[in-house]
Formats: structure tokens, C-alpha cells, sequence
């Protein structure tokens, strides 16, 4: 049996890695791949997440002494996430595990040119050292292909699907999941509610997700959007409920991989409206399951979210492709099939 250590946040933490893991925990079972999982990060003070990078770090350690490791599956993004995992390649390849590292950032282009020279090179030495390099999508494929030499595949996140398509077509709830920030669009959606102006005043607007909180709460307050809530932060036995009764998701980012509020919701049948982005269109086909826009096209966002409350039954087509697509492509057993064969190819 083929032992893989995953290395990630806490299952309980928030964000999407979060929630990938979780999904492993909850649903990977194999009679040929084990996997022990070691959370590296979680919400707390500076002195707590060090504390658990430093647990971590043992912990990878005691097992790579103690047993045979034969894979090292780590989960990371941009940033500190990157800096941090790459004391864990360094790890596991001291003890001559092969590495995998599951690319989950939408931002790592942008960080990678905004480092010196030197810190580049080292940067794409880490790489060249991995066995394998995991993306969200073809866009980032190539774009890793491009940076360096290790073998790079594509494979999406997954979401459980329910059986039958849950769609809630006569709901006055449009919900936004992610960290409310510049990023994911989130002011550009407030402004686009404000145009819509008092046509669409009996559709609620909840933005669900952590981030500049107190800035959104201030534009709507200054603007009177009356309709618009911040939810905050969602934990998983709440979100079942909140996605039986959305009418709408829209998520117009400007930059991502393959967000998993993204699949959760079409999962459940929910429209999404989001952006030209990332792994985006490899799921949502516009005027098909979905509508997608251009990032920062107010005027655009505007005209999506009006056309989809004015017809109910393109909604009702759209969701029962959108679950179709996400059951078809995204849901957990086929997820699991291609990683229990990829753990056990490589």
C-alpha cells in the first residue's frame, strides 16, 4: 500500500485548500493509497500558526524516520504558503519521498514577478526538484510548463453533488461566496446592485466570506443598499441550508483557479454569474450553465444579473445543465478514481 502524507491548512480552516482537504478527509477511502494528513496552518495569532508550522514540520519528520513515506502531497498557493512549503520539499526530499505540490493559487504569476532575480531562481529550483506539479487548470498547466521542467497535470477540485438537482427557482436570495475584497469583485458587484436601483429591490444580496468587511459596510451604508447583507463567514453545517435557497451566485473575480464555491453552488443547480477567468470557463459555459463577463465590466455585471431575474425559465435550463456538468465532470467518486490511479502511477 502506497503511504502519501498530505500537507495542508486544518480541514476546519477557512478558504478553499481548506475545504479540499476536508474533502479527502471525508471521502477518499482506497485499498491501495493511505493518506495521513498534517495541518501546517490554521486561524490564530502569529505565535500559534508558528507553533503549528513547527508541529507540522516535526511531524513530517517523526514520520519519514519512523515509516516509509512514498509521497509527499502538499497543498499550497502564493506567498508565505509558498515560502513555508518549501521547507516541506526540502523535507521530504532529504528522506527521498517524491513530492507533489497542488498549485490552489489564482495570484501566483503576479507574485512570482514581483520577486527579485535571485529569489526567482530559487523559487524555480523548488519546482524543478518537485516529482510532480498538481493545477486547476489548462491555463496554469502552461504556464508551469513554461517556468520549468517537472511533469505539471491538470486536476480539478471536486464538490459532492447531490443526487437530484435541488434548485430553489422562485427564491428572492442571491449569494456571493469568498473573501469580500477588490479581488473577487466584490465592490463591483455593490455597484452593480446599486444600478439596478428599485426594480430589483425585493431580491436580497448576502455576501457570505471574511475580508474588508468594514469597507463594504460603509459603501453600502453610504449608497442605501438596503437589500445587501454581509453574512460573514460560513461554516460547513450552515451552508447545506443557504445553498437549498439561493436563487443566483455571482462571483466576478479577477483572478482565480477553479473556485470551489463555484462548483458547490452549480452542484446544487444555483446559476452562477462570474468572470473570463483562470479555470472559470473550463466549467461554466456561457449562455449555457451560466453566465460569464469580462472582470471590472460593471455595465456587464449589471446586464447579466438583470437578464437572469427577468427569466425564470433560462434559470431553470441553466441549473439543470450547471448540476449536470458539475455531476458529470466534478463529483467526488470520479475526483477520487483519478487521484487514487495518480498516487499509485507515480
Amino acid at each position: 500500500m502506497k503511504q502519501v502524507i498530505m500537507i495542508g491548512p486544518a480541514s476546519v480552516s477557512k478558504g478553499g485548500i481548506a475545504t479540499v482537504i476536508a474533502n479527502f478527509e471525508k471521502t477518499f477511502a482506497s485499498d491501495t493509497v493511505n493518506i495521513h494528513y498534517i495541518a501546517s496552518w490554521k486561524e490564530g495569532s502569529a505565535l500559534f500558526k508558528l507553533w503549528m508550522f513547527i508541529c507540522a514540520i516535526m511531524q513530517l519528520c517523526y514520520l519519514a524516520i519512523t515509516q516509509k513515506i512514498d509521497i509527499v502531497h502538499i497543498h499550497t498557493s502564493q506567498k508565505g504558503s509558498f515560502y513555508r512549503k518549501m521547507i516541506f520539499i526540502n523535507i521530504a526530499k532529504l528522506f527521498r519521498s517524491k513530492v507533489i505540490l497542488h498549485m490552489h493559487g489564482s495570484r501566483f504569476g503576479i507574485f512570482y514577478d514581483q520577486q527579485t532575480s535571485f529569489i526567482q531562481k530559487r523559487i524555480v529550483n523548488h519546482l524543478n526538484r518537485l516529482d510532480h506539479i498538481i493545477v486547476l487548470s489548462e491555463a496554469w498547466k502552461t504556464y508551469y510548463e513554461n517556468m520549468c521542467d517537472t511533469p505539471v497535470s491538470v486536476m480539478e477540485n471536486a464538490v459532492e453533488v447531490p443526487r437530484t438537482n435541488p434548485y430553489n427557482n422562485t427564491s428572492k436570495t442571491i449569494v456571493t461566496f469568498g473573501n469580500v475584497s477588490q479581488e473577487k469583485g466584490s465592490y463591483d458587484l455593490l455597484r452593480a446592485i446599486q444600478s439596478l436601483g428599485a426594480t430589483y429591490q425585493e431580491y436580497e444580496f448576502i455576501f457570505y466570506g471574511i475580508g474588508d468587511i468594514e469597507t463594504a459596510q460603509t459603501q453600502i451604508n453610504q449608497n442605501n443598499l438596503t437589500n445587501v447583507t454581509l453574512g460573514g463567514w460560513v461554516e460547513s453545517h450552515q451552508k447545506q441550508t443557504i445553498l437549498e435557497s439561493a436563487l443566483l451566485h455571482i462571483l466576478p473575480s479577477y483572478h482565480e483557479a477553479l473556485p470551489m464555491a463555484i462548483l458547490e453552488t452549480m452542484a446544487h443547480g444555483i446559476p452562477n454569474i462570474s468572470t473570463n477567468v483562470g479555470g472559470i470557463p473550463q466549467i461554466i459555459q456561457d449562455k449555457q450553465n451560466g453566465l460569464l463577463i469580462e472582470p471590472g465590466a460593471i455595465t456587464e455585471l449589471h446586464e447579466a444579473i438583470a437578464d437572469l431575474l427577468d427569466n425564470q425559465e433560462a434559470r431553470e435550463l441553466m441549473s439543470t445543465k450547471a448540476h449536470h456538468a458539475v455531476q458529470a465532470q466534478f463529483s467526488m467518486d470520479a475526483c477520487n478514481n483519478k487521484w487514487e490511479q495518480f498516487y499509485e502511477n507515480l
